[in-house]
């Protein structure tokens, strides 16, 4: 409670037109933020799978001849812009309004943790927090592939990093001012508006 009237009082002054309180915003808030913009990365790499696809298909005279490199290398580069164009669609929701899609249907606003908005290197540095579990999650892949001999090791590698990316998430619920670990690391707050 003291927290929500401490956010309220920093912050009154920085509201959008039209709301009127806001507290920080809570796990199962996020949670179903998060779920949402899962829901929206599938979109965005099944799209560009179905892009790539389409370019062998139509090389291919639809299956009656084989498909030619450049189509290969089109689907190739469609796949491999999944990443970038996920960490766009956080860079360029974060930056522009502080919010991906599911946090603007959730009602939730990711802000400094003085108030004010991201802008672009707030964001950025929220981008750089959410790689941090892609590199946790790559390191214990790497590590259960460098093992591969004893599945048992190769699993505990692997439990092991999604141990740590879940608690990075999981922390939220615990934390007075509910940040995760990407919220540590850029200096962020995620507020809901009501």
């Amino acid at each position: 409670m003291a927290a929500n009237a401490a956010i309220q009082s920093g912050l009154t002054q920085r509201i959008p037109q039209g709301t009127s309180r806001m507290f920080y915003a809570s796990f199962e808030a996020r949670f179903v933020a998060a779920i949402l913009d899962l829901l929206m990365m599938f979109v965005i790499a099944a799209l560009l799978l179905i892009a790539g696809s389409l370019v062998i298909l139509v090389s291919s005279d639809f299956e009656k001849t084989d498909p030619t490199a450049t189509s290969i290398a089109i689907f190739w580069g469609c796949a491999g812009a999944i990443l970038p164009c996920f960490l766009l669609y956080f860079f360029v929701g974060l930056a522009w309004k502080g919010q991906t899609v599911g946090s603007g249907v959730m009602r939730l606003r990711v802000v400094r943790s003085d108030g004010r908005p991201l802008g672009a290197i707030g964001a950025a540095g929220r981008v750089l927090g959410l790689l941090a579990y892609l590199l946790v999650i790559g390191l214990g892949i790497m590590v259960a592939v460098g093992v591969r001999e004893s599945s048992g090791q190769a699993a505990i590698a692997i439990g092991v990093s999604l141990f740590l990316v879940f608690t990075g998430f999981v922390m939220a619920a615990f934390d007075r001012r509910r940040r995760t670990l990407q919220d540590r690391i850029a200096g962020t707050i995620v507020v809901k508006f009501v």
